[in-house]
């Protein structure tokens, strides 16, 4: 094994402990998270595993910002970018404005974000207020028994889901811009073939 993939290892082993052990902080003592897939290799998890955490995040129903419930499947057939984030996450919010101009550029072409925020409601209220966004940002029920698909380890928490409901990709982390424009534009052209 040579040493770079040594030096990899050793990373993420360092982030996974370091994330394991801020996060119970994060969330209320009874809500302890169990992470959605990073990707499919890194948490070896199964196809059907993976599929079964996109169907959990397509059957949520929460409560927008004005306490209206929004289903997200009322967004099927459209690429689905379901950002997990919250007011007091820094990389969260440096990602919000890039994720803002990206749902109005392909917004025409059936590309939909919706933020889930891990927060309070109105520390998101003001948050919005100062930052406004383009994209419709729902409030996650961690304590009130509807845990499927809102159970992310770490903030930020970005899940791509194609027209088809499948997770074309996830990430943990900030996400580039230019990565994630990629990322719709690919899926645009793929759509566009079938």
């Amino acid at each position: 094994m040579s040493w770079r993939m040594l030096a990899v290892i050793a990373v993420a082993a360092i982030t996974l402990a370091g994330l394991a052990w801020l996060l119970p902080a994060t969330f209320a003592p009874n809500q302890r998270a169990v992470p959605p897939p990073v990707t499919t290799s890194a948490l070896q998890m199964s196809a059907a595993e993976v599929q079964q955490t996109v169907q959990e995040v397509l059957a949520l129903t929460l409560p927008d910002l004005g306490g209206q419930r929004q289903s997200i499947a009322q967004w099927r057939g459209k690429i689905l970018v379901v950002n997990y984030w919250a007011s007091w996450c820094a990389p969260c919010i440096e990602e919000m404005p890039a994720f803002s101009r990206l749902q109005t550029r392909y917004a025409e072409q059936g590309v939909q974000f919706v933020g889930i925020g891990i927060d309070e409601l109105e520390n998101m209220r003001t948050f919005v207020r100062k930052t406004p966004v383009a994209y419709p940002l729902l409030l996650a029920e961690l304590g009130k028994g509807q845990q499927a698909g809102q159970q992310v380890k770490g903030l930020p928490y970005t899940l791509i889901i194609d027209r088809e409901g499948r997770l074309a990709e996830s990430r943990l982390g900030r996400f580039d811009e230019a990565a994630l424009e990629k990322v719709l534009q690919q899926l645009l052209q793929q759509s566009i073939r079938r």
